[in-house]
């Protein structure tokens, strides 16, 4: 016998399939996933929610700085309304490149209110001044980070 009739396409097929249904029979997959929650729950736990950011700690994540804290990401944190989420799994829209990537490691509550992307202040903004439409939409954006990001803490003046 010689390789030839050994490894044929069917044999080939056929081992990986059996290969696949041992990977998944013998629980491979959801150890690997297991094993990542994990490290996501410890990660989370760490990292926290109760953090209080001046707006200079908070420029500091834009996307665009490595962190060990975040297990070398570069981690997006964006405050609306005083509440600073982390919005690095939103990437592709708040990191850099992204359409909304001036909001990375800022204030973005005016913007978001005004619906003004890149309306940024690198200076404490009182925001007591936008109207109540203002207002309602910028409320609707917190409501859809709360629902989306986690919390890291809050914005706090210098």
């Amino acid at each position: 016998m010689t390789v030839g009739e050994v490894v044929t396409p069917t044999n080939v097929a056929l081992s990986v399939i059996i290969g696949y249904l041992l990977y998944k029979i013998f629980g491979l997959d959801s150890l690997a996933n297991r094993r990542r929650d994990e490290q996501q729950q410890k990660r989370e736990a760490a990292l926290g929610h109760d953090r209080k950011f001046t707006l200079a700690e908070l420029k500091r994540f834009d996307g665009t700085n490595l962190s060990e804290e975040h297990g070398g990401e570069k981690p997006i944190y964006i405050a609306i309304d005083g509440v600073v989420f982390d919005a690095t799994e939103g990437a592709a829209f708040y990191g850099p490149g992204g359409p909304y990537e001036a909001f990375a490691g800022h204030d973005a509550t005016r913007g978001l209110a005004t619906m003004a992307v890149g309306l940024v202040s690198n200076d404490w903004d009182d925001t007591s001044d936008l109207s109540p439409s203002e207002r309602e939409v910028m409320m609707e954006w917190k409501g859809k980070f709360l629902s989306k990001y986690p919390v890291r803490g809050t914005l706090v003046q210098e």
